[in-house]
């Protein structure tokens, strides 16, 4: 399927059919990503594969794309960067089962509600999101009014040792 994703599902059934979703969600349905953007973000583009693993563990594999405007923390001014995330789901249906799950899934604890899938999404681009964000260092300028710091006066060759009065009463005595 493709198109806009939906934003509540029934994994289990989803699972069953083994149904891939592919298509893009707004970015503006995401208020906690939006907070963090320095500007609107477009759509993201999602590609969603439901199925059973080999141990018929009942997963989704994500793969979420969005370029995402931020400030950049060394010039202050805005950079535009590329997300591309993917995540492997277990659904579970405790947190005992999510225990026992391999530790290459992210467990997601479903019941007989929906899944919001667009809040699942999120998370997912609130994790890739690069803690400091920063142009690369060969386009990137420093702020009006910056100037770099004096160089350091550069320190003695040879620092005296602290020790060196305990060796002199050593051969004092």
């Amino acid at each position: 399927m493709s198109g806009p994703i939906p934003a509540h599902i029934e994994p289990r059934k989803l699972v069953d059919r083994e149904i891939v979703l592919e298509g893009t969600v707004a970015a503006a349905k995401m208020p906690r990503l939006s907070a963090l953007l320095n500007a609107p973000a477009g759509d993201v583009q999602v590609k969603l594969a439901f199925a059973r693993d080999e141990q018929g563990i009942p997963t989704l594999h994500g793969h979420y794309q969005a370029e995402v405007a931020l400030i950049c923390q060394r010039c202050l001014e805005q950079v535009v960067v590329p997300l591309d995330s993917q995540c492997d789901v277990g659904f579970v249906a405790s947190d005992e089962a999510a225990k026992n799950l391999p530790k290459h899934y992210e467990p997601v604890i479903v019941d007989d509600e929906p899944l919001d899938l667009h809040a699942l999404i999120e998370d997912e681009l609130l994790l890739a999101l690069p803690t400091v964000p920063m142009h690369p260092m060969e386009t990137c300028e420093h702020p009006s009014g910056y100037r770099p710091a004096p160089a350091a006066a550069e320190e003695p060759a040879e620092k005296p040792n602290p020790f060196s009065v305990l060796a002199s009463l050593k051969r004092d005595t």
